[in-house]
């Protein structure tokens, strides 16, 4: 069973005598990034077996001092196991990997300055890059389109668009 909690079904919850909406007893609980943000503590006080963010490009700037949301996030489910899904490319940029890898461990890379170090600028040799694969593949999993589309589980069909000519009546 599932439970999607949002504003309302959190009040009607809480009115009708249900101290922890959060914690619905077997049940997977469903919650936007913004109102798990604003209920954080009730978030922090579930014992979760398991945090999936789904859309996880959305806390890729977690590491930033700007990203007060996935800070949050990231906080209140702070040592619970954790998998993050997206289907958004990160833009070839290693400072998104990173802040993606820091929300399931900030140390993994041994902190921000020790990842730029290690595999950006003037380090950022095959080598080091072929490093940085070795160490993604124990926490990171990632399935390419043509990879899906092998194993014959979507089928992605191509798109046409069409443009339509309409007047809209009074």
């Amino acid at each position: 069973r599932t439970v999607i909690l949002d504003a309302k079904t959190y009040g009607d919850q809480r009115r009708s005598g249900i101290a922890r909406p959060f914690e619905a007893k077997d049940a997977i609980v469903i919650v936007s990034y913004e109102f798990a943000a604003r209920k954080a503590d009730d978030v922090r006080a579930v014992a979760w077996n398991l945090v999936v963010f789904d859309e996880a490009h959305r806390l890729r700037n977690v590491h930033k001092k700007g990203a007060k949301r996935a800070k949050v996030l990231k906080d209140a489910v702070d040592g619970r196991f954790k998998i993050l899904l997206t289907a958004t490319p990160l833009q070839n940029s290693l400072t998104e990997l990173y802040g993606i890898v820091s929300m399931i461990d900030e140390m993994h890379f041994g902190g921000e300055n020790a990842f730029k170090a290690q595999y950006m600028g003037a380090n950022a040799t095959p080598a080091s890059q072929e490093i940085l694969r070795e160490r993604l593949k124990t926490i990171c999993h990632r399935t390419l389109r043509r990879q899906v589309q092998e194993a014959g589980h979507i089928n992605f069909r191509q798109r046409h668009a069409v443009t339509f000519q309409f007047e809209p009546h009074d």
